[in-house]
């Protein structure tokens, strides 16, 4: 009974592992935007506000309007959901916007609990940078679009709302849309300017993040390509061929050691990506060092040209966020995942591996045939009898 405990024990600490940081923190931000949009739009929820703490992070962006603290809320709640998907443009954008609701609450002199929540969640971002490191086209294009639609919503409703701030007032939206663009695109024409402390504050973070946002689009966006063109001007000798019709091989642990031995001996193609925290694989082969849940780590290991991934860690949440991401990159690879046990291979399969194998609980059939004298395949005397390979 202990035994079976201890296994349900790791398994539920493998699983807390798999979605430890990201997605408490995207919650937490997603929660905080929800708020802002509620409280924006006019639509407090009761139980909500009897919460202290929730009522003044939902209160944090009042200072710019309703309509502009849902449109904030928004982008926090877009925000959240990169950060489940581990994107880095999420996380810069979530930094930012953070950075705005700081700054709004110590401006209006709110210290609170809300205050040093928000703060927390900051500095939480800030330790766990590394974490998000996932660049995917699709994905910072969504995210890009988004982001600039909602800072032009914010400028042009916030600079609306407190239209009366501004010398001369400003009449429309239309003249509030033209005024966000040409701040935006740092003109400065002069002929309407923030005429009260309130509304120069409200121009200053329309700055802050419309620019950042529009640098961190352009970068996430443009930066892996022009990184590459850059890379092939200037270093054209370290160019590389391309691997094609090959295996990647992910891990580092025993089992992973022992198939790029076989994988070796037999003369198959593979690369093999590593995270650099115990040894360094041995030679013959190209090896990878970074996180094979990363784009960019499994693009340079030619996810595109190859025909099979093998996620040989030993952490199965690992395993599963590698053969989704391997899929989603290339949907025709073939991804065969290793499983602690034959209880985990369902869940494997769910995450959309093609194969799941499980050497535990094979290698514990082979052991009860021994016990019982059933006779071993033959492929696998030269295993039993303590031989380092197969004899030719």
């Amino acid at each position: 009974m202990i035994p079976r405990t201890r296994a349900r024990i790791a398994r539920w600490g493998r699983a807390v592992s798999a979605l430890w940081p990201h997605v408490p923190l995207a919650v937490i931000l997603g929660l905080v935007g929800a708020l802002n949009i509620l409280y924006g739009l006019k639509l407090p929820v009761r139980l909500l506000q009897r919460v202290q703490a929730l009522h003044g992070i939902a209160g944090s962006l009042s200072a710019v309007g309703g309509t502009a603290q849902a449109i904030l809320g928004l982008m926090l709640v877009v925000a959240g959901i990169g950060l489940v998907r581990r994107l880095s443009f999420a996380w810069s954008l979530a930094v930012l916007l953070l950075a705005i609701a700081l700054g709004v609450n110590v401006a209006q002199r709110n210290w609170g609990f809300n205050l040093v929540l928000m703060g927390v969640l900051f500095i939480a971002l800030f330790l766990f940078k590394n974490r998000f490191t996932r660049r995917t086209v699709v994905a910072s294009v969504l995210l890009s679009l988004i982001s600039i639609f909602a800072i032009l919503a914010y400028g042009t409703f916030g600079s609306y709302l407190l239209r009366a701030d501004f010398r001369p007032p400003i009449p429309d939206l239309g003249t509030a849309f033209y005024f966000t663009i040409v701040t935006l695109s740092t003109v400065g024409y002069g002929d309407i300017v923030p005429d009260k402390p309130e509304t120069q504050w409200f121009v200053i973070s329309l700055l802050v993040v419309g620019l950042s946002v529009f640098a961190s689009a352009i970068a996430s966006v443009l930066g892996p390509t022009i990184s590459g063109e850059l890379d092939r001007i200037f270093k054209p000798k370290e160019s590389k061929v391309e691997p094609k019709d090959h295996v990647i091989l992910v891990g580092e642990g025993a089992i992973a050691r022992n198939t790029a031995q076989e994988l070796k001996r037999r003369g198959v193609p593979f690369v093999q990506i590593v995270t650099g925290q115990n040894e360094p694989p041995e030679g013959g082969h190209r090896v990878i060092e970074g996180d094979p849940t990363d784009d960019a780590v499994l693009c340079e290991a030619g996810i595109q040209q190859a025909r099979m991934v093998i996620a040989a860690g030993e952490d199965d949440g690992e395993n599963a966020f590698i053969a989704l991401v391997a899929k989603d990159l290339n949907p025709n690879v073939k991804m065969l995942a290793l499983a602690s046990s034959a209880l985990v291979i369902r869940r494997l399969k769910l995450a959309r591996a093609d194969l799941v194998f499980s050497p535990a609980a094979v290698g514990s059939r082979l052991l009860a045939d021994l016990v019982e004298g059933i006779e071993i395949s033959p492929e696998f005397q030269d295993l039993l009898e303590g031989r380092t390979g197969k004899q030719p």
